[in-house]
């Protein structure tokens, strides 16, 4: 089945498109993860599928397919640091883009577990272990800790928001090269080595119900883990912080059950 690729069009998903991509799937065997379906290219299959106009969530329109995955498709991955490199090795055999900004568009979750500080600390680290040059595959000329000091600066001259979660969404190169054991460690440092008060332009998101949702089950698609330490560990206490208050869910582990997103299971990714 053709998934796509970059450059190609966004395609505009309907109850038969979804189900018959499913089948399809299914018969060339392939897993039928949200995770699966992310490093596929098709998560915007998945967060359509958990719209209410459609099935609700991934396992109704798996169930709405006809497909027998028993336990098979909610099964948790583990990633360890041979995994990752294995897989990046495996997608640039492919010939996939592997600069941080197109790995992170297509292979998100990849990106994030290659980052996390208990597997390699950045992207960049995850490919060179995987015996890549990073130069060789970077679109964006090589980070420095005065370059990350400079950027930093212009963007809060430019008013941009900075925190964590804001940063990573619209500068993810820039957090992920500060974030490096090999220049500050962690987006915190940064900031503060810029100068700046992290605390003073830390801030927590107008999370509504509404958004909240939307979130969960976009990160869901993805294949991002969705228990307590991982959403911490990727910038996204002010959203849970933002779901646990009694005007909205009154906890974290609600508002994941009311996505639609069975929390017994994400908890223990």
């Amino acid at each position: 089945m053709e998934t796509p690729q970059n450059g190609k069009r966004r395609r505009r998903w309907t109850k038969e498109a979804i189900i018959d991509a499913i089948r399809d799937l299914h018969a060339e065997g392939a897993p039928l993860t949200t995770r699966a379906m992310a490093e596929r290219g098709l998560s915007g299959m998945v967060t359509t599928a958990y719209k209410p106009e459609f099935f609700g969530s991934w396992s109704a329109a798996l169930e709405a397919a006809s497909v027998d995955t028993p336990g098979k498709a909610h099964r948790p991955r583990k990633w360890t640091r041979e995994r990752v490199i294995q897989r990046i090795r495996e997608l640039h055999r492919q010939g996939c883009d592997l600069c941080h900004s197109s790995a992170k568009r297509e292979h998100q979750y990849l990106v994030v577990v290659a980052s996390d500080e208990r597997m390699f600390g950045s992207w960049r680290d995850a490919v060179e272990a995987a015996g890549l040059p990073y130069d060789s595959v970077s679109k964006h000329e090589a980070w420095t800790k005065e370059k990350i000091i400079s950027r930093i600066r212009l963007l809060h001259r430019r008013g941009e928001p900075l925190s964590h979660e804001s940063a990573r969404q619209r500068h993810g190169a820039l957090v992920s090269a500060a974030s490096s054991p090999r220049y500050f460690g962690s987006w915190e440092r940064a900031i503060r080595a810029a100068g700046l008060s992290y605390d003073s332009i830390r801030r927590i998101e107008s999370w509504n119900r509404a958004r909240i949702l939307e979130k969960i089950r976009e990160l869901h698609a993805q294949g991002v883990a969705l228990n307590n330490a991982s959403m911490r560990r990727l910038g996204y206490r002010g959203m849970m912080e933002a779901a646990a208050r009694p005007q909205n869910f009154g906890s974290w582990e609600a508002a994941v059950r009311a996505a639609g997103i069975d929390y017994d299971r994400v908890r223990l990714v």
